[in-house]
């Protein structure tokens, strides 16, 4: 089982179209996934979880659910302040660190400048090598999504081939 992370709950993001098209691909590989958004999470993780006491059912639920029981995490993020989304760096924080260790990481980049999310792969790649996780060297910017896009749907079809790269080596790896 291959969890894949939307690193954002902002409504109608277009990182969940890169999430959607990163599921269909696995699918077509005849892969087992689940996605775990951050818009699913309770509001009080915050505040309220396994690292800080006071954890909410649902918060232990998703934690052994998406993080400790599949043996591969995808997090796809977008580009927020020349980084990624404080939810998912909170989101990251609420589970405890030894469940992140050993796992095998895919990150996915989605920004709507040229960058695709650099430097918000690089700070993941630095906390997830802290955890003792083992990231994908290849990493996936998309940039300008709004180019490689129409209704809700990835269209661009070098950045599928891409992503399907990253998907084989993640798959191998």
């Amino acid at each position: 089982m291959i969890t894949i992370i939307c690193g954002t709950n902002r409504p109608q993001n277009n990182t969940s179209i890169i999430v959607h098209a990163y599921a269909d691909m696995l699918k077509s590989k005849g892969k087992d996934y689940q996605i775990l958004s951050m818009e699913d999470l309770p509001t009080d993780f915050i505040f309220k979880n396994e690292v800080l006491g006071g954890a909410s059912d649902k918060i232990k639920k998703i934690a052994e659910e998406y993080i400790q029981k599949p043996e591969k995490l995808v997090i796809i993020s977008p580009e927020y302040n020349g980084g990624f989304p404080g939810v998912l760096k909170s989101f990251i924080d609420s589970v405890l660190p030894q469940l992140f260790e050993n796992k095998k990481i895919a990150l996915v980049g989605v920004a709507s400048g040229r960058a695709g999310n650099l430097r918000g792969m690089d700070q993941l790649t630095n906390i997830f090598h802290y955890l003792k996780a083992h990231v994908l060297p290849l990493k996936v910017p998309v940039s300008s999504i709004n180019k490689l896009i129409d209704e809700r749907e990835l269209t661009d079809d070098p950045t599928k081939e891409v992503l399907t790269k990253q998907i084989d080596q993640f798959l191998a790896f």
